[in-house]
């Protein structure tokens, strides 16, 4: 909240449209993008903190579980945004000077707004405002370039750069959402996350239980260990299953129902599938270790 606004202050201006991997932003070695890595990994050290989800994390991941864009998509979306001004005339005319005229087409009289590239003879000309602008503009589709106006063409063009954020629906468990969202993330003290992630201490993903790998599904569904703290689990969902048609899921929307709820049912019916599953995993301890 209180570092994003900061980074906004010109920042189409100063962007630099080359998109950073994972590998990059853990890449403390790594020179290229120096200042957009830095900056991104601001905004990474957020998400973890909002979230509770461990360093290692993915990036995309968590940010797709918060709602958050990039701020590589951030800064592309506002200088898409400024460029859209200027094309409508929303800004001083000189600032439409630079702009090559609209492309010509060879057969038809229907105006589309392709406008011609600018030739570039280096990268860092071509990565500059408006020949990196013109070839984003180009690239939308004649519909939302002609967007009828500004709150319009905004709410077209988050749908493309910001993840719909999932819901935890209002629950104030700080302890339980973050417990909640190292499993949704896949990184966890789970064997299997823990092993995925090449952890010194986990050479192997076998659950105690020796059954099965500790995956997410077969903690939450299958673990011997559990048996009793899973009884009282469905004990409280199963009568809402019936109630409404969910009492016949595979193992993979199951999974699923317990910890993203589901979008088709009413507000309380969802907080009580996510507080159900939250009691479930405090009452394991299995992830009492972690600090």
């Amino acid at each position: 909240m209180h570092v994003r606004p900061h980074l906004d202050n010109c920042d189409f201006i100063y962007h630099i449209p080359t998109k950073i991997s994972e590998t990059d932003l853990f890449d403390t070695t790594q020179s290229m993008n120096y200042l957009m890595k830095n900056i991104e990994s601001t905004q990474y050290q957020a998400a973890l903190a909002v979230s509770g989800a461990w360093k290692g994390t993915s990036r995309s991941k968590i940010y797709n579980e918060l709602g958050w864009e990039s701020l590589n998509d951030r800064r592309t979306y506002r200088r898409v945004v400024q460029f859209y001004k200027i094309m409508k005339g929303l800004t001083p005319g000189y600032l439409r000077d630079p702009i090559p005229p609209i492309r010509n087409h060879l057969f038809g009289n229907r105006q589309t707004n392709v406008i011609q590239n600018i030739y570039c003879r280096n990268d860092r000309f071509c990565n500059s405002f408006f020949p990196n602008s013109i070839v984003i503009w180009n690239e939308l589709g004649p519909d939302l370039r002609g967007s009828e106006s500004l709150s319009l063409f905004k709410n077209r063009l988050l749908k493309i750069y910001r993840p719909a954020k999932k819901d935890v629906f209002d629950i104030h468990d700080h302890e339980g959402i973050k417990r909640l969202y190292q499993l949704r993330v896949g990184l966890s003290p789970l064997l299997n996350h823990k092993k995925s992630h090449n952890f010194i201490d986990t050479p192997n993903d076998i659950c105690i239980c020796t059954r099965n790998s500790e995956t997410t599904q077969h903690y939450l569904l299958h673990c011997t260990n559990y048996i009793n703290q899973r009884r009282d689990l469905f004990h409280t969902l199963n009568p809402l299953f019936e109630t409404n048609n969910l009492r016949y899921l595979d193992d993979k929307a199951l999974l699923s129902l317990l910890l993203y709820g589901n979008g088709t049912l009413d507000l309380p019916t969802n907080q009580t599938i996510l507080k159900s599953t939250i009691q479930y995993i405090k009452s394991t301890l299995r992830f009492s270790s972690d600090n």
